[in-house]
């Protein structure tokens, strides 16, 4: 588990990058309007892959909740301002965990009916079996010991409840994913974002099987995301696909 100076520098350099790419605002409807209008104006595509995304969880949380008494138990890992929990939370019991408890973090999060628990995704502050689902969008690419975040994901998930890997950058093998990852380095630090740098990590679908934690499926195949298009990877086998992974 990365120290706590480590997690702090995390957040300042992530806080740093974020908004230089206009991904924050400091406007409390931002987050509201999300993932469907993105007031900013500056990443309209990125967020239209996102609400499609979106859809797709809730289509997949549905099939949970078919299969549970009263209302399903869901855990946003990463959830930054709180937007999906927010909406979520009108249909499931819902808590958002993330390692920024800042304004720009949970603490923008004003939902009573959100449980908001600030922790790293690697070492959850939180009871084994307690959750139906987990869902985990836009954030397993910063994992630095990936089987940890898996594994953590997997305990406190009860027996045979649903994992969601969403918006995360998934390679078609080791090389392109390396290679690209030289290129992320590059884009961080030109922000002075080393930490932010260090613990980026695309993943690929082997990575992901190889634990045998969960049995994974795909709910969508995922587009190549425009900004990495723009960027030159669009021959690189990047995708931004949902899966879904039952707990074995």
């Amino acid at each position: 588990m990365p120290s706590v100076s480590t997690l702090r520098e995390f957040v300042d350099d992530y806080r740093l990058v974020r908004a230089e790419e206009g991904f924050t605002s400091d406007d409390p409807e931002f987050a509201r309007r999300l993932p469907f209008r993105d007031i900013t104006g500056r990443n309209a595509a990125s967020w239209r892959t996102r609400a499609f995304h979106y859809l797709v969880i809730r289509l997949s949380l549905a099939m949970v909740r078919a299969g549970t008494q009263g209302r399903p138990r869901v855990l946003d890992l990463g959830a930054g301002n709180g937007w999906m929990a927010r909406r979520l939370a009108r249909s499931f019991r819902v808590t958002a965990l993330d390692v920024d408890g800042g304004d720009t973090g949970l603490g923008s999060l004003d939902d009573r009916r959100v449980a908001r628990v600030v922790g790293d995704i690697e070492a959850l502050p939180l009871r084994a079996g307690s959750f139906d689902a987990v869902i985990a969008a836009a954030t397993l690419h910063y994992a630095v010991d990936l089987y940890g975040a898996l594994a953590e994901a997997a305990r406190v998930l009860r027996p045979g409840g649903l994992f969601i890997i969403a918006d995360s950058p998934v390679y078609a093998n080791a090389v392109a994913r390396d290679d690209a990852w030289q290129r992320t380095l590059a884009h961080y630090a030109s922000f002075g974002a080393a930490q932010l740098a260090s613990r980026y990590h695309a993943l690929t679908r082997a990575e992901l099987d190889a634990p045998r934690l969960f049995r994974f499926v795909t709910a969508s195949p995922g587009f190549s995301s425009r900004r990495a298009a723009l960027r030159g990877w669009r021959h690189e086998g990047i995708r931004l696909p949902v899966l879904l992974g039952w707990k074995r």
